[in-house]
């Protein structure tokens, strides 16, 4: 999209935020009560181009694709590198662009990083892999091809699971039919091997990528690092923006005449919705130690009002929400995307910037 109880108040950066705990053992339940780290936001890199996906490679480089100029850039040891890793001829027409950006899970051997973008030439949409030789992508080949491109609703983000599978969000193309028809690819998040061919345990057959049913335009998703169960950011239309959590072969109701809050028990709920709308983005799980407070623990951020906040899950319990918190309250533009860089902070794009939560 371009975007498309006994809670203790402290300062973040100028802004206020609510910290929240809650008690549990289990690593799909949520974490117990630890002592809290605070923490700060800071400008990690500004006068950037439109950071819309970010990505830490293995080794520690940060990639991220720049929406509209359609570069994969890096950021080695602090520092932009001048030349591009790889540069895509793309649409920039409403909401596309160069836009998913992921590794290979056997990246330290085979050195594979796929993207997903617009392509202007072509009037489709392209999933691709690159091989990545000393900052420079090299070798480009064709995962994925002839997915659908419309000036709205074209999703575009990527990721491996722990199974091993390449995961990709389509959104519904302007058409909520699409969303209900396993044969289309739209309105749904696809599942495919590294390679472009489709597993044969394909929750709709060995002939459809579809890996559930009934999505709108999920802009970003994540999988639990308990389970590998996908958490996804999903965009309603004038209500009822979502967290979904994405389970094999499950239809997530939109369609037709969608009503504002719906209810059918036909389809699965989501876990939380946001009305006014948010356009909701980038999605992640924190695993890392630097805030205990934050460990197992959801974020989110959005364009429309530019927070960042998290949510306390209970995976045993199919994903419900036990608590919730801002935890930077806007201020920094329009967010895009947020990951766990390899120190154990947060990092989070704005339409120019880079910025990252860090210990106080």
């Amino acid at each position: 999209m371009r975007i498309p109880a006994g809670a203790t108040a402290f300062l973040v950066s100028g802004l206020v935020g609510v910290a929240v705990s809650c008690g549990g053992t289990n690593p799909a339940s949520p974490a117990p009560n630890p002592t809290p780290v605070s923490f700060r936001v800071e400008t990690f890199r500004s006068g950037l181009n439109f950071p819309v996906t970010l990505a830490f490679a293995p080794d520690g480089r940060l990639f991220f694709n720049e929406l509209d100029t359609g570069n994969v850039r890096i950021i080695e040891n602090g520092q932009l590198l001048p030349t591009p890793f790889a540069t895509l001829p793309v649409e920039t027409n409403g909401e596309r662009g160069l836009l998913g950006l992921t590794f290979d899970p056997n990246f330290a051997t085979n050195r594979y990083v796929y993207v997903f973008y617009s392509d202007r030439n072509l009037a489709n949409q392209r999933l691709v892999r690159f091989t990545d030789v000393a900052n420079n992508g090299t070798l480009q080949t064709v995962i994925a091809d002839n997915l659908p491109s419309t000036s709205v609703h074209n999703g575009g983000n990527i990721g491996f699971g722990r199974d091993g599978k390449l995961y990709v969000t389509i959104g519904d193309n302007t058409d909520a039919a699409n969303s209900q028809n396993p044969d289309s690819v739209s309105g749904k998040i696809l599942r495919y091997n590294p390679d472009g061919t489709l597993p044969p345990d394909n929750p709709f057959g060995s002939n459809r990528a579809a890996f559930n049913l009934g999505l709108r335009n999920s802009f970003d998703f994540t999988f639990h690092p308990a389970t590998g169960t996908i958490y996804a950011s999903e965009n309603g239309v004038n209500c009822d923006d979502e967290i979904n959590r994405i389970v094999p072969g499950g239809n997530y109701g939109w369609r037709p005449g969608y009503p504002c809050g719906d209810t059918d028990p036909r389809f699965i709920p989501p876990l939380i919705r946001f009305t006014p709308v948010i356009a909701p983005t980038g999605i992640t799980f924190y695993t890392g130690t630097v805030f205990p407070q934050f460990q197992n623990s959801l974020f989110l951020v959005d364009f429309n009002t530019g927070r960042v906040r998290r949510f306390v899950v209970d995976e045993n319990n199919q994903g419900r929400i036990v608590s919730s918190e801002v935890v930077v309250d806007g201020g920094l533009g329009q967010l895009l995307d947020i990951v766990q860089g390899p120190d154990g902070f947060l990092y989070f794009s704005s339409t120019s910037a880079i910025h990252r939560i860090v210990p106080q």
